[in-house]
């Protein structure tokens, strides 16, 4: 162990501002104390004008008692400084979904109706309570085609049928690659009146939604439908659970490649829930 040293002689230094340099395990150990409590704290002689010579042998000796209990403690000592400031915690990472309720947090909607050994991005999403999780992140009023309320899904759309409601046969040529070209089919299809293409940035990614509703009586259609609004690359489709069904279709350009998503909203759905939406979808990540 290392022998005390003599509190006049370290006083008398400190006086004479000739030892200007902690022992280097002193050193350590009060940088320690200052990385844990994140102070900015100034090494140097503390001076006052018109000081006393006994005021200034006691502030001293106090400093040397400090450093001096650093040293042979190799810690902080107790009682000095402020507590360590709380790290912020980490922003949470997305989670996979699981199937049914889904608690309020962070998580990954993970694209479908992709054709075998396509790469296609995925989304983080951030979710309040009241959600539940299949194929799409729904929030249904009931558990019928009548009760459905708000979904969302990262459905791939390839291109359309020549009548949603009466005959499923697909528009050939499929729309060509970009957003303008399946923007404009989604929007031009039998049964359907749709607002205008609307600029839109998500997750970084610029491109554009349209807002199709259904105003065919889906009652009428063919029975293996019933109304079929769009085609998938693996050669599923989607279909509506009512007339009067809106839904958000946002094509994106995501590194070149077209990526797209949508957003059912139903007449049904309220102020609040349509408001709701609006801040999940402002929530989105895209990772390519």
């Amino acid at each position: 162990m290392t022998a005390p040293r003599d509190p006049d002689v370290l006083i008398r230094a400190f006086l004479d501002e000739g030892q200007t340099d902690l022992p280097d395990r002193a050193f350590d150990a009060v940088r320690r104390d200052i990385h844990q409590t994140r102070q900015r704290v100034v090494f140097g002689p503390w001076r006052e004008p018109n000081m006393s010579i006994f005021a200034r042998v006691a502030i001293a000796a106090a400093a040397v008692l400090a450093v001096g209990l650093a040293w042979v403690n190799f810690g902080p000592a107790p009682g000095v400084g402020t507590q360590p400031t709380p790290k912020p915690s980490p922003t949470a990472s997305p989670q996979s979904l699981p199937v049914g309720a889904v608690e309020p947090g962070r998580y990954w909607l993970n694209p479908v109706g992709e054709a075998s050994g396509m790469t296609v991005p995925r989304m983080a999403i951030t979710l309040p309570a009241g959600w539940t999780a299949d194929v799409a992140l729904s929030k249904d009023y009931d558990d019928t085609d009548n009760g459905a309320g708000l979904a969302l899904i990262a459905w791939q759309i390839s291109g359309t049928y020549v009548d949603p409601c009466t005959d499923h046969t697909l528009v050939t040529p499929t729309p060509a690659p970009g957003i303008d070209a399946l923007i404009d089919a989604l929007s031009h299809q039998p049964g359907t009146t749709a607002g205008p293409p609307t600029a839109a940035t998500v997750g970084g990614y610029s491109g554009k939604f349209v807002e199709v509703t259904v105003t065919a009586d889906i009652t009428k259609c063919l029975g293996d439908g019933p109304f079929w609004l769009w085609a998938s690359p693996d050669g599923d489709r989607r279909y509506v659970q009512g007339t009067n069904e809106t839904d958000r279709i946002y094509v994106l350009d995501v590194n070149g490649r077209r990526f797209t998503f949508n957003a059912r909203i139903p007449a049904r759905t309220t102020a609040a829930d349509r408001a709701e939406l609006e801040t999940i979808i402002a929530s989105i990540d895209i990772v390519p």
